[in-house]
């Protein structure tokens, strides 16, 4: 069986399944998706590349089966879990060190609560330890800070004692007001933990059964993939492989609130117009950018494969812009249903929803994915 295919049960008896859920993340993609269009699509050696990477799913994959990979992201929360997920620090011994030092820096008054929230949330011996990791923490630039950091995260809220903090979701920060009221008429108050014996179990648990090899090389980017993939030229990669975020349906920065003020952000949430993606025009000529620079990193026979949202305008706008770009590829799409209660109905959101669709786009010496169509009808004789 080739290393490809060994992947498809993601054992937690083995460093990629231990490694590949990494990151709890709003709005992320499956796996297996990655998995099956890498597969299909791209060689060992060969380059993928994500301008949205979000938790790093599709560079993960790429690295476990021996391609290499670039990957941007704005939010910081997902620059911090894609990174420590292709490259993460090495050094065990190292990374339980930092933690005894993080809490040796700590002060009496880390410990105190700036607004209501943090006293419910977090015991005070979790609180002082979390401010301190904030203040210490130097993750845009060491390894071990950004492991250790990129791991707190993963645990910072959640189930009540199976993370830090008091009950809660764990893939996207609630609303403070909504939580403490919560949290009041259930009489909840926030576990007592001791941070470093959480954090050091945790740690130990992760590299239990090793890790996967640094090699083929994954490049992660923080910030705008404009921006970030016009310092690379001449990448002849194989294949575009993404999901971008869904006009006006979520606010990446809300919803990672609580995860952006362990790294150091406000202590209260802060929405940004500018990631939700909420205005037509901005959303359309975004998309048309972003890809437009990811082109430039593509071979001329590169395959696209873009999961997106199924509702009329977002579709329509991406299946568009990539028939202007690819204009001598051919593009196929499927619908993917809903079939379970998504990430949305989870919190409160009972409308119906679209579904996603999975556009691809092929050059045209390469055959279509079995189960898709012709997209659209200038498209249904190609």
């Amino acid at each position: 069986m080739s290393k490809a295919h060994k992947t498809n049960s993601w054992s937690l008896s083995s460093p990629e399944g231990r490694w590949r859920g990494f990151g709890p993340y709003y709005a992320m993609f499956p796996t297996n998706f990655a998995h099956d269009f890498i597969d299909r699509y791209s060689r060992p050696g060969d380059t993928v590349i994500d301008p949205f990477c979000g938790r790093g799913t599709s560079n993960y994959v790429a690295q476990i089966m021996e391609r290499n990979s670039i990957g941007c992201d704005i939010n910081p929360v997902a620059w911090v879990y894609s990174k420590t997920k292709t490259s993460p620090a090495r050094q065990v011994k190292r990374l339980l060190n930092r933690v005894d030092q993080i809490w040796g820096n700590s002060q009496p008054k880390d410990a105190q609560p700036v607004c209501e929230f943090q006293e419910f949330a977090w015991s005070k011996s979790v609180l002082r330890f979390l401010n301190c990791a904030r203040r210490e923490l130097n993750w845009e630039r060491s390894k071990i800070d950004r492991t250790l950091a990129a791991i707190i995260l993963v645990y910072l809220h959640g189930k009540r004692d199976q993370s830090l903090s008091n009950q809660m979701r764990q893939s996207k920060s609630m609303a403070p007001d909504y939580a403490v009221r919560w949290w009041k008429k259930r009489n909840m108050k926030p576990p007592k933990i001791d941070p470093t014996l959480f954090i050091k179990d945790r740690i130990r648990w992760r590299y239990a059964k090793g890790l996967i090899s640094n090699n083929p090389s994954s490049s992660i980017y923080l910030g705008d993939a404009r921006g970030c993939f016009a310092r690379h030229k001449d990448m002849n990669a194989k294949l575009l492989l993404t999901s971008p975020p869904y006009m006006g349906i979520t606010d990446y920065k809300y919803d990672n609130w609580i995860r952006l003020w362990a790294l150091g952000g406000t202590s209260l949430p802060r929405s940004d117009k500018n990631q939700r993606y909420s205005n037509k025009k901005e959303y359309k000529s975004m998309i048309k950018q972003v890809f437009e620079v990811s082109r430039r990193l593509l071979a001329n026979d590169a395959c696209v494969v873009v999961r997106t949202d199924r509702r009329e305008f977002t579709l329509e706008t991406t299946a568009r812009i990539l028939i202007e770009l690819w204009p001598e590829h051919r593009l196929y799409e499927k619908n993917i249903d809903v079939t379970k209660a998504t990430q949305t109905a989870l919190f409160g959101d009972k409308t119906e929803k679209p579904g996603d669709v999975d556009l691809v786009v092929l050059p045209p010496n390469v055959r279509r994915p079995p189960d898709f169509k012709a997209w659209g009808n200038s498209m249904a004789n190609s």
